[in-house]
């Protein structure tokens, strides 16, 4: 069985990974001519990282990354809404959250599989056709054939619409600026993940190698300066900590864009081609769950189709039903928890249930969120 994967962003190359891992032949169709550090981090969470010990390269990741002891939400001055007891926070194997830049990820899945020449560079996805029981895929410069596809190519997929279904989105009013700073955080905020809020304002950040540091500004729209940069930053987020504002001044880069989210699907698949990751059910990044959605879909979909080999519309159908819960859960979380925390009454609910919940509650809860089903 030959599989076409399309995007070769983290979640199409850890499809590959694991799909090698079970000996099924795929190979990943990336448009970029090259690929470049571009982007900024990312927070893999333990769900993720369960993952990345199936694939063996969890350690790999972990050296390239920081591993953060507890993530925080807490008002303009860094004071905590709930004050953990817990000095590391981690799932009940011990797996704790990891920060890397996005650009090293993807570096380290790509090398991985570029030494037995499974990822193809400069190829912009244009359509497909089944003929014979093969698909015809055509690109821009060239055409290939596979038995199946797998289009992992983001929010924006081209797979999907050469599906011919929906792309919907949900825009949020929010604009999200992200960036990566050359600063060594206080010791005291090292090892932990932050969330800042204000007034229609929140500010992110976590230590992402011994010399930077990522940060995430969102801002509602109604109070967006019509252009971002440090200096405007600073003046929205100038009655925050000092720290931030230091992470602000020492940036080398900004990427700007508005959070938005994809409408639910009725479905992910056809008879020869699935979604996975952002192309199938794109979420807004306020549960830090993204890219490990991603991550697990690549984890379930090898799977199953190593499970059902001959049969992958049961492949497919299965993985569905695998997945819609928990995915629903994420991206119908992450946009309440959003809304919600851009709104002066939504904040004090949340910051009322924060403070109400037991840590105890709270640790059942992520560890229901960061559980990986085994595949028998």
């Amino acid at each position: 069985m030959e599989i076409a994967i399309i995007g070769g962003g983290i979640t199409g190359l850890t499809t590959a990974l694991a799909l090698k891992r079970l000996n099924i032949d795929a190979k990943v169709y990336e448009k970029a001519p090259q690929l470049n550090e571009i982007g900024a981090g990312v927070w893999l969470q333990p769900n993720a990282i369960r993952v990345l010990q199936w694939l063996g390269i969890a350690q790999e990741v972990r050296s390239q990354g920081f591993l953060l002891n507890k993530m925080e939400i807490t008002d303009s001055q860094l004071k905590p809404f709930k004050k953990i007891k817990n000095d590391v926070v981690s799932d009940q194997f011990g797996n704790q959250t990891i920060a890397i830049h996005r650009g090293k990820l993807q570096r380290l899945l790509h090398d991985k599989l570029s030494q037995h020449s499974e990822v193809k560079l400069n190829k912009a996805f244009q359509s497909f056709s089944v003929e014979n029981d093969r698909v015809h895929i055509q690109f821009e410069n060239s055409a290939t054939t596979a038995d199946l596809v797998l289009g992992a190519d983001g929010i924006h997929s081209k797979v999907r619409s050469a599906m011919r279904l929906p792309s919907q989105f949900r825009k949020s009013g929010q604009i999200c600026c992200r960036g990566i700073a050359n600063f060594q955080m206080p010791k005291a905020l090292q090892h932990e993940g932050k969330e800042v809020w204000g007034n229609k304002l929140r500010f992110g950040f976590s230590q992402l190698s011994k010399e930077t540091v990522y940060f995430f500004a969102v801002i509602n729209k109604s109070i967006c300066p019509n252009e971002l940069n440090s200096a405007t930053l600073s003046t929205l987020f100038k009655d925050f900590h000092p720290v931030i504002l230091e992470l602000i001044n020492n940036a080398s880069g900004l990427h700007i864009s508005e959070l938005m989210d994809l409408k639910r699907l009725d479905s992910w698949h056809n008879s020869t081609t699935c979604l996975l990751g952002d192309a199938a059910h794109a979420t807004t990044p306020n549960m830090g769950q993204g890219a490990c959605q991603g991550i697990e879909d690549a984890y379930y979909i090898s799977q199953l189709l190593n499970k059902h080999l001959g049969a992958p519309i049961d492949a497919f159908q299965n993985f569905e039903d695998k997945r819609r819960a928990k995915v629903d859960y994420v991206v119908n979380n992450s946009w309440r928890f959003g809304k919600m925390a851009h709104h002066a009454l939504g904040q004090k609910v949340l910051k009322g249930m924060m403070q109400l919940t037991p840590e105890s509650m709270m640790s059942n809860q992520m560890n229901k969120l960061y559980s990986i089903e085994e595949i028998q």
